[in-house]
């Protein structure tokens, strides 16, 4: 029993500081996704975006918050905070496997929204709106709705922020323009890129999350029967 105590001490003190690592990295990445966005804050239609940086960003909080509870329970050789850390993991195994599973079932169609978002932008592209287009263009190096000829078509100048200029008057030369994808593209794929990695992050988060539930609980249920035999 003193082994297998041990053992179990071992794995889930090196376990506890991986996770560490582990959710200080998500709030990293929910940092960088919402850094995407600053730009965008002021768009209307564009202000919920931001919802899944958000989400990343607290999970990598709780995990990080719950692991560091985990390391003072092993530590501290408690039975009690073990086995809350172990109920602590098994909640938050639950949850990120609903918004896992979330991810994996409506992925798509959130994707067909955020280009029907843009398409509408696109439409509500005007000065009465404050050209809402020139902040996806300046966030992510794009140029119109679905390419530079959008402008053209529609008998408008190319503006500045297809350019990278925050003025829309600035004149922007066509050897930087002509090289930019439209901006439906590049946002369907930002968020396509990053709901990819949340999806395979969150899958292998989930199994690790389990194994260790299952190591904290035994490791609390030996560090009882070590107590009670004291």
């Amino acid at each position: 029993m003193g082994c297998m105590s041990g053992i179990l001490n071992i794995l889930l003190y090196i376990i506890n500081i991986v996770f560490l690592v582990v959710g200080i990295l998500l709030i990293v990445l929910g940092s960088i996704m919402l850094s995407n966005f600053s730009q965008l804050t002021d768009v209307e239609p564009l202000s919920n975006t931001n919802t899944i940086p958000i989400c990343v960003t607290v999970l990598g909080a709780l995990i990080f918050i719950i692991s560091f509870f985990g390391c003072c329970g092993v530590w501290r050789q408690s039975s009690c905070l073990t086995a809350t850390y172990a109920s602590m993991m098994f909640i938050l195994f639950v949850l990120q496997l609903v918004l896992t599973c979330w991810i994996a079932v409506n992925g798509q169609d959130f994707l067909n929204d955020m280009s029907n978002l843009v398409n509408t932008l696109w439409k509500e592209n005007t000065a009465v709106n404050k050209y809402p287009m020139s902040a996806l263009e300046l966030t992510f190096n794009c140029c119109g709705n679905t390419s530079y000829n959008n402008y053209l078509y529609s008998n408008q100048p190319v503006p500045g922020s297809c350019c990278g200029y925050p003025n829309r008057q600035q004149s922007c030369s066509p050897s930087i323009y002509e090289t930019r994808k439209g901006c439906n593209q590049k946002f369907t794929e930002f968020w396509s890129d990053n709901n990819d990695l949340v999806l395979w992050s969150g899958l292998g988060i989930c199994i690790y999350e389990l194994i260790v539930f299952i190591l904290a609980g035994m490791l609390a249920k030996c560090m009882r029967n070590k107590n009670a035999v004291r």
